[in-house]
C-alpha cells in the first residue's frame, strides 16, 4: 500500500466515509488499495484492466475530469476526494472547484504534489522540466508541476476551507476540509499573481503551506469535521 492509500484509508476509517472519488487513477496504484464501500475512478487513460475490478460499488470513467463533472453532475457527494490528475494549476483549480460542488462539510479532500522539491520540479511543463534538469546534470525525473499554487488560491480566496500540507512519509500532499471561515490575510489577493508564481515565490512564503506531519494533519482534519 502506498502513502496515498494509507492516508486515505486512515481518513476513511476515522470519518466513516462511504463514497470515494479519485481524479487521475492511471495504473490504479492508490485506487485499488482504498478500502471504502463505494469508489469512483476518473482518468482519460487507464493503464490497467478496469473491467477486472468494476462492479456496482466500483466504477471507472475513462474520460477527463472536466467531462466527468459535466456529464455526471448528479453523481452525488463524496466523503473523500483525491485530486491527482493533470499537475497544472489551471486544471487543479477546475478539479477543486468541481469537487467542492460534490462534497459536504463532512468531506475531506487530498491534493497531490503540492510541494515541489526544487525549481525544476515546479516547472508547469513536465517535458521541459526534465530537459532543464538533465541539462543541469541531474538525471532524476522528479516533477510536481505548479500544483503548489492551489494552496495559495485556497489561502487567499477560500476562507471557508482549512488545510495542512503533509510533508513526511511519502509525497507532499495538502489535506483540505471545510473550516470555520476564520479570516486570513491574503498573500497575493490576485488570481493572476498566483498563476505567475515561481518556486522562489513559494520559498518566500513557505509558511502558507502549513506544513505538518501526517498524523497531525489527519487528526486536525478529523477533529474539525467531528466538530461541525
Amino acid at each position: 500500500m502506498n502513502f496515498s492509500a494509507r492516508r486515505i484509508n486512515a481518513l476513511a476509517s476515522r470519518l466513516g466515509a462511504g463514497r470515494y472519488l479519485e481524479i487521475g487513477v492511471r495504473s490504479g496504484t492508490t485506487f485499488l488499495d482504498v478500502d471504502m464501500p463505494e469508489r469512483v475512478g476518473v482518468d482519460p487513460g487507464f493503464v490497467f484492466d478496469t473491467a477486472a475490478h468494476a462492479n456496482d460499488a466500483t466504477r471507472f470513467h475513462a474520460m477527463t475530469s472536466d467531462r466527468y463533472f459535466s456529464e455526471f453532475s448528479q453523481d452525488g457527494d463524496f466523503g473523500i476526494v483525491f485530486i491527482d490528475g493533470l499537475h497544472v494549476f489551471a486544471q487543479v483549480v477546475r478539479d477543486l472547484t468541481n469537487t467542492l460542488a460534490h462534497t459536504t462539510r463532512q468531506s475531506a479532500i487530498l491534493i497531490d504534489d503540492t510541494l515541489p522539491y526544487d525549481v525544476y520540479s515546479a516547472h508547469p511543463e513536465q517535458g521541459e522540466a526534465h530537459r532543464l534538469r538533465h541539462q543541469a546534470g541531474d538525471e532524476s525525473n522528479a516533477w510536481h508541476g505548479d500544483v503548489f499554487k492551489i494552496v495559495f488560491l485556497i489561502h487567499d480566496f477560500f476562507p471557508f476551507l482549512d488545510y495542512r500540507t503533509i510533508n513526511e512519509n511519502g509525497n507532499p500532499q495538502t489535506l483540505v476540509w471545510y473550516g470555520q471561515g476564520s479570516a486570513r490575510k491574503p498573500i497575493y489577493d490576485d488570481l493572476e499573481a498566483i498563476s505567475r508564481m515561481t518556486w522562489f515565490d513559494l520559498q518566500r512564503h513557505l509558511q502558507v503551506l502549513r506544513l505538518a506531519k501526517e498524523a497531525e494533519a489527519i487528526d486536525e482534519c478529523c477533529q474539525a469535521i467531528a466538530g461541525h
